[in-house]
């Protein structure tokens, strides 16, 4: 690839023809942009807060043409032996890049970086047959595909905590203004007529990345300065939490007037409410932001000196199309060979303690199983014979392209404080060897009102390499996921488990209980 790139790298604009056909330059970057849509597609299809990506490509391809209608000179250039460097680079990275994502299509630092690969090659073809000039012009434009690309965990989680507090402390305050009381657990707002959470649908995470994308657009479309975007960007964002928050409390106060049951019956409907009312009040701000014409630099443009630039050469194009065959065939072809060689993975059931006092089984509302996705589920409590109380999970996907991301996208540390639990202790990894299984469970320490939770988690992998630890927050690592693209490990099915008991003073005191029952109760 690096000749056919350093064929075609030294050839000024003048002296290739600007009459060359484009259309074989935005087929190969169609197929690179494929890729990544490809990826990206499960996060988009599994997680509501992303759906909105699936319009972003689309978008993104409009503005690159409007963009296109207006492109200045094209400017001719000096070597492209720099520019042949970084394709080559950039073109080579894709492959590890592929192989860690069919390993580990959980990871969105992967997107990111598939994300970025594909902006960056595509502005060096733009600088390649333009320069300076229209790498400047259409550098928003391509760059504006990384808006679907989900947030890194770290970074999101901590929002959408945050945000979920706030709109419930702003509903508590709002509801003992109109008279009617109320108090705030975590993210569950307690009335007289019963408990309303606050998920994420109702923290304004799912409309605020929505109303991000929009203003975004609509600051390109408008070819608005930068000052404009930056409060068109910063208003919406203000709409939507205003519009939520908004939400949040009238969903309450239906509560509060008609029961808890009512909740179900408005809550669609408002939500849909909410999203048109936050695209209003984007529209809104953009007609008072309009300056009702164009920026000075493109209106001044004669549209006779518009020149189409020059495509790269064939050699270029013929070598990228086919290194990218040659990354999905190779990514395909490591995995298929490492399958053939393993070994039947480690599997265990659990034997539930029907026979305990108050053993009941507590079915899973409409809401958890679409968002959870699971292949089987079983929940129950009971209390054992000093009357503490228990609890127990188990969930469990059936391998495929979209269960790591169902598994690890929902743990207690996400899960509890939507019930109106907080967390007090993050007590860290707890390996269990219980029956001839190695269990990697993690274990937490929450508060419910008066009530301390004591929360046993184990996310585990059925990996044909049962030799060491899997899954969880700690096993989530840079090696340990190099390690499963070196082994050919992908699709993995995922098993959950949560135990949860009260009534015991000592953390220590409840993970040897939990110790105990997991002996009884964990069968290979």
């Amino acid at each position: 690839m690096a000749e056919a790139v350093s064929a075609s790298g030294e050839v000024p604009v003048e002296g290739r023809s600007e009459s060359a056909p484009w259309w074989p330059v935005f087929a190969v970057l169609g197929v690179l942009w494929l890729l990544a849509v490809r990826q990206l597609r499960y996060e988009w299809t599994i997680n509501p807060q992303y759906t909105f990506g699936w319009a972003v490509p689309f978008l993104a391809a409009y503005l690159f043409s409007e963009r296109w209608k207006r492109r200045p000179p094209a400017q001719a250039l000096g070597s492209r032996r720099g520019f042949a460097a970084v394709v080559i680079v950039l073109a080579f990275l894709l492959f590890p890049v592929r192989l860690m994502q069919e390993s580990a299509p959980d990871w969105r630092l992967l997107g990111w970086a598939m994300g970025g690969i594909c902006v960056a090659i595509t502005l060096a073809a733009v600088y390649f047959a333009g320069g300076r000039g229209w790498l400047r012009h259409f550098a928003f434009s391509v760059a504006f595909f990384l808006v679907a690309v989900p947030w890194p965990v770290p970074l999101e989680q901590p929002l959408v905590q945050l945000l979920m507090r706030s709109v419930t402390q702003i509903c508590v305050e709002a509801l003992s203004w109109g008279g009617i009381p109320a108090i705030q657990s975590g993210n569950v707002i307690q009335i007289a007529t019963g408990k309303v959470g606050v998920e994420e649908a109702c923290s304004g995470v799912r409309s605020l990345q929505t109303t991000l994308m929009i203003a975004l657009f609509m600051g390109e479309l408008l070819r608005f300065g930068v000052i404009r975007r930056i409060v068109l960007l910063v208003g919406g964002l203000l709409v939507a939490f205003v519009c939520n928050a908004s939400r949040a409390y009238f969903l309450v106060w239906v509560s509060a007037k008609s029961g808890t049951e009512a909740v179900a019956k408005w809550h669609d409907n408002v939500g849909m409410a909410v999203l048109f009312g936050s695209l209003i009040g984007v529209g809104i701000l953009c007609a008072l932001l309009n300056p009702k014409r164009a920026d000075t630099e493109e209106a001044s443009l004669d549209p006779g000196l518009l020149r189409a630039g020059a495509p790269p050469g064939k050699g270029i194009l013929i070598a990228l199309a086919t290194w990218f065959v040659v990354i999905e065939i190779g990514t395909e072809a490591w995995f298929r060979v490492a399958e053939a060689r393993f070994p039947k993975s480690a599997e265990w059931t659990v034997r539930w303690p029907t026979a305990q006092k108050g053993f009941r089984d507590v079915e899973f509302s409409d809401v958890t199983r679409n968002i959870l996705k699971y292949t089987d589920a079983r929940s129950a409590v009971w209390a054992d014979e000093q009357n503490r109380r228990w609890a127990m999970v188990l969930i469990r996907w059936a391998p495929g392209r979209t269960s790591v991301q169902l598994a690890r996208s929902h743990g207690p540390e996400v899960c509890l404080p939507a019930g109106g639990a907080v967390m007090t202790a993050d007590l860290g990894l707890r390996p269990m060897r219980i029956n001839g299984v190695d269990l990697p469970i993690h274990a937490y320490t929450f508060r419910a009102g008066e009530q301390v939770l004591h929360v046993f988690y184990c996310l585990w992998e059925q990996r044909p390499d049962a030799s060491r630890l899997q899954s969880t927050a700690e096993e989530l690592n840079i090696s340990s996921r190099l390690e499963a693209v070196r082994k050919g490990v992908r699709n993995a099915g995922q098993q959950a488990i949560e135990v949860v008991v009260s009534d015991i003073a000592r953390p220590e005191q409840a993970e040897a209980e939990v110790r105990r029952f997991l002996e009884k109760s964990i069968q290979p």
